[in-house]
């Protein structure tokens, strides 16, 4: 009888126990910091290239969605026509009318752009001049994220990426302010 009550006891404990295990697993798992807006778009060609060219608001590129940085931010402003303008403003801006007003956009310069598909992921291809220095970089897609930056206490919605310039490839965030 004993014998039977402790293996009873061990098992509801293993129950229990695997319970709160499952249940962690699949709350860090939710994406329970994606908005709404981005939560359910994927990160294939027609939806990314739409969302950045039928958006008149600056796409910020940083290390981190709160990254800081002493020469300031780069700012993507795509159009419909293939092509980028490329800012450099010292912090994130509700608007494009607000940088304009700030008179905070210093034009690096204008990029032409591709983008397609491979497998799961989006390829922006970049092609152009900035500063009068030939370049070109590329931008994978990744994922989706929703976050706040602290300094701007703005809510920033958007895409991790693979920023690739000359073959250093290194992890970024494309992100606009959300409404």
């Amino acid at each position: 009888m004993k014998k039977s009550r402790i293996v009873a006891v061990a098992l509801s404990l293993l129950a229990v126990f695997a319970i709160g295990l499952a249940g962690c697993s699949k709350s860090s798992k939710s994406g329970s910091n994606q908005q709404a807006s981005f939560k359910n778009k994927t990160t294939k060609k027609a939806d990314v290239k739409s969302t950045l060219t039928k958006s008149t608001q600056l796409w910020y590129v940083a290390g981190a969605v709160n990254s800081k940085s002493n020469s300031g931010l780069e700012a993507y402003r795509f159009n419909s026509d293939g092509k980028v303008t490329v800012y450099n403003v010292d912090k994130f801006y509700k608007s494009y009318s607000a940088a304009d007003k700030a008179n905070a956009l210093n034009k690096v310069g204008t990029l032409n752009t591709t983008f397609k598909t491979k497998g799961d992921n989006t390829i922006i291809n970049f092609k152009g001049k900035l500063s009068d220095i030939p370049m070109t970089q590329k931008f994978t897609v990744k994922d989706t994220l929703t976050g706040k930056n602290n300094a701007s206490k703005l809510k920033v919605a958007g895409y991790h990426i693979a920023r690739d310039v000359d073959q250093d490839v290194t992890k970024a965030v494309l992100v606009k302010v959300a409404n």
